[in-house]
């Protein structure tokens, strides 16, 4: 019986962390190429970045630490108050893939919430390592 309610725990914990995980539509995404064009020819649509996690900072980002972290909306927000709520704005954290990442849905849900309608995550499928540094993407 006691075997029976542990793998009933196990089996109810993954489903619920799946069920949890963000599924991302394209067009809430920004690849990875586009975002590192814009920021090398330095073009007039350049987004707002936010780094919301522990990793690298990417050039130009603003690191406001993890979206789990208790001052993280105040520091996000201090950086939108001056913002057109049309200003592109990307998000990401990098320390695993953007469709588990407990960092971004809650910095991208805080930008929507703002007005911020032309918000993306940046798409990084495995993390930021693969996906932006070893691309040799610019980094700070």
């Amino acid at each position: 019986m006691k075997a029976i309610f542990t793998l009933l725990l196990i089996t109810s914990g993954l489903f619920s962390s799946y069920a949890q995980a963000p599924v991302w539509k394209k067009e809430q995404l920004m690849p990875t190429k586009e975002l590192s064009d814009k920021i090398t020819t330095n073009a007039k649509d350049k987004p707002l970045i936010f780094n919301v996690g522990p990793m690298e900072n990417i050039k130009g980002a603003q690191a406001v630490g993890a979206a789990t972290n208790a001052t993280f909306s105040t520091k996000i927000l201090s950086y939108l108050t001056m913002e057109s709520k049309t200003k592109p704005v990307v998000v990401y954290c990098g320390c695993c893939s953007y469709s588990s990442c407990p960092n971004i849905k809650p910095a991208y849900d805080i930008l929507i919430a703002q007005g911020f309608k032309n918000t993306k995550v940046l798409e990084l499928p495995e993390g930021i390592k693969p996906d932006w540094v070893a691309k040799g993407y610019p980094t700070e």
